[in-house]
């Protein structure tokens, strides 16, 4: 994970010129899910993401965000995920852009004690709509819904012994953030 922070803020300070924006993110991922016939709780989780996005035509774009964060399924650890996203524009304005889009996210938590490490990983399809308002020259400000399947696999292991397990479900993402237009 550290490796693809680095290689976006590299690609980010290398090719601005190819981004249409840059943005900055706050999110609250609340997971449903089923293991085994049992319902499985798992605390929601707040995020903090940076986001590349790139304008494919007038209407369609993708984005790749990177998120941290902390307390990921209650674990009281600090989680590392990401999301690759289509965008598309149904309704704009000029002021006002309403969108619609699907992709694919992925979290991931672990830790180490006494010689056992844990993994919890999360990969979810996503769909979402949101809108964006355009709020100051370059700037610009979006509110998102997102959501869809979830599908979480549970894995220990010390030495050679390992453990795991997974469980389906479904997850809901409210997202509120910021952009700069670089072009």
């Amino acid at each position: 994970m550290k490796k693809s922070l680095l290689t976006l803020i590299a690609l980010t300070t290398v090719s601005t010129a190819a981004a249409d924006s840059l943005g900055l993110s706050g999110a609250f991922q609340k997971g449903f899910y089923r293991a085994e016939g049992e319902s499985v709780e798992f605390d929601g989780s707040a995020a903090i993401g940076v986001s590349y996005t790139y304008d494919l035509d007038s209407v369609s774009s993708v984005r790749a965000e990177l998120e941290l964060l902390p307390n990921l399924y209650g674990s009281e650890k600090l989680g590392f995920g990401g999301e690759f996203t289509y965008l598309r524009s149904v309704f704009n304005d000029g002021t006002a852009n309403v969108y619609v889009g699907g992709g694919l996210g992925l979290n991931t938590v672990s830790d180490t004690m006494d010689g056992v490490t844990a993994r919890l990983t999360g990969v979810n399809p996503t769909a979402l709509v949101g809108v964006n308002y355009a709020v100051a020259p370059g700037f610009a400000a979006y509110l998102e819904l997102a959501g869809g399947a979830s599908f979480l696999r549970a894995s220990a292991s010390s030495g050679g012994v390992s453990f795991s397990n997974s469980a389906t479900g479904a997850f809901v993402k409210p997202r509120i953030g910021v952009t700069y237009n670089l072009r």
